[in-house]
Protein backbone atom coordinates (compact mmCIF):
# COMPACT_ATOMS: atom_id res chain seq x y z
CA UNK A 1 0.00 0.00 0.00
CA UNK A 2 1.35 3.50 -0.88
CA UNK A 3 1.76 6.22 1.90
CA UNK A 4 -0.85 8.23 -0.12
CA UNK A 5 -3.19 4.92 0.89
CA UNK A 6 -2.55 4.27 3.90
CA UNK A 7 -3.01 8.19 4.67
CA UNK A 8 -6.35 8.27 3.40
CA UNK A 9 -7.27 5.20 5.66
CA UNK A 10 -5.60 6.56 8.90
CA UNK A 11 -7.60 9.78 8.10
CA UNK A 12 -10.84 7.78 7.40
CA UNK A 13 -10.82 5.46 10.72
CA UNK A 14 -10.22 8.73 12.81
CA UNK A 15 -12.98 10.31 11.04
CA UNK A 16 -14.99 7.32 12.01
CA UNK A 17 -13.87 7.38 15.59
CA UNK A 18 -14.25 11.12 16.24
CA UNK A 19 -17.82 10.60 14.97
CA UNK A 20 -18.90 7.72 16.98
CA UNK A 21 -17.20 9.69 19.94
CA UNK A 22 -19.23 13.03 18.98
CA UNK A 23 -22.53 11.10 18.17
CA UNK A 24 -22.41 9.16 21.62
CA UNK A 25 -21.51 11.69 23.92
CA UNK A 26 -24.52 14.15 21.91
CA UNK A 27 -27.11 10.63 23.16
CA UNK A 28 -25.55 10.96 26.96
CA UNK A 29 -26.43 14.79 27.37
CA UNK A 30 -29.57 13.82 26.11
CA UNK A 31 -30.06 10.89 28.92
CA UNK A 32 -28.66 13.36 31.43
CA UNK A 33 -31.35 16.04 30.49
CA UNK A 34 -34.43 13.46 30.95
CA UNK A 35 -32.78 12.71 34.01
CA UNK A 36 -32.88 15.90 35.38
CA UNK A 37 -36.38 17.02 33.93
CA UNK A 38 -37.74 13.26 35.43
CA UNK A 39 -36.62 14.19 38.46
CA UNK A 40 -38.25 17.61 38.96
CA UNK A 41 -41.61 16.53 38.00
CA UNK A 42 -41.09 13.98 40.51
CA UNK A 43 -40.52 16.39 42.94
CA UNK A 44 -43.08 18.74 42.11
CA UNK A 45 -45.86 15.90 42.18
CA UNK A 46 -44.51 15.01 45.67
CA UNK A 47 -44.70 18.57 47.10
CA UNK A 48 -48.11 19.13 45.62
CA UNK A 49 -48.83 15.25 46.82
CA UNK A 50 -47.63 16.55 50.50
CA UNK A 51 -49.73 19.39 50.40
CA UNK A 52 -52.81 17.66 49.86
CA UNK A 53 -52.13 15.24 52.68
CA UNK A 54 -51.10 17.50 54.96
CA UNK A 55 -54.19 20.13 54.36
CA UNK A 56 -56.36 16.82 54.79
CA UNK A 57 -54.46 15.96 57.71
CA UNK A 58 -55.10 19.08 59.45
CA UNK A 59 -58.71 19.84 58.47
CA UNK A 60 -59.70 16.31 59.85
CA UNK A 61 -58.19 17.48 63.17
CA UNK A 62 -59.72 20.59 63.27
CA UNK A 63 -63.10 19.09 62.78
CA UNK A 64 -62.06 16.39 65.48
CA UNK A 65 -61.38 19.61 67.66
CA UNK A 66 -63.58 21.34 66.92
CA UNK A 67 -66.45 18.64 67.77
CA UNK A 68 -64.74 17.64 70.62
CA UNK A 69 -65.21 21.07 72.22
CA UNK A 70 -68.63 21.10 71.00
CA UNK A 71 -69.56 17.86 73.04
CA UNK A 72 -68.05 19.15 76.72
Amino acid sequence: MSKIASGVVLFSLLMALSFGVAFAEKEDAANVSVAENNTSVNVSINESLNQTINATINETLNETATAAAETK
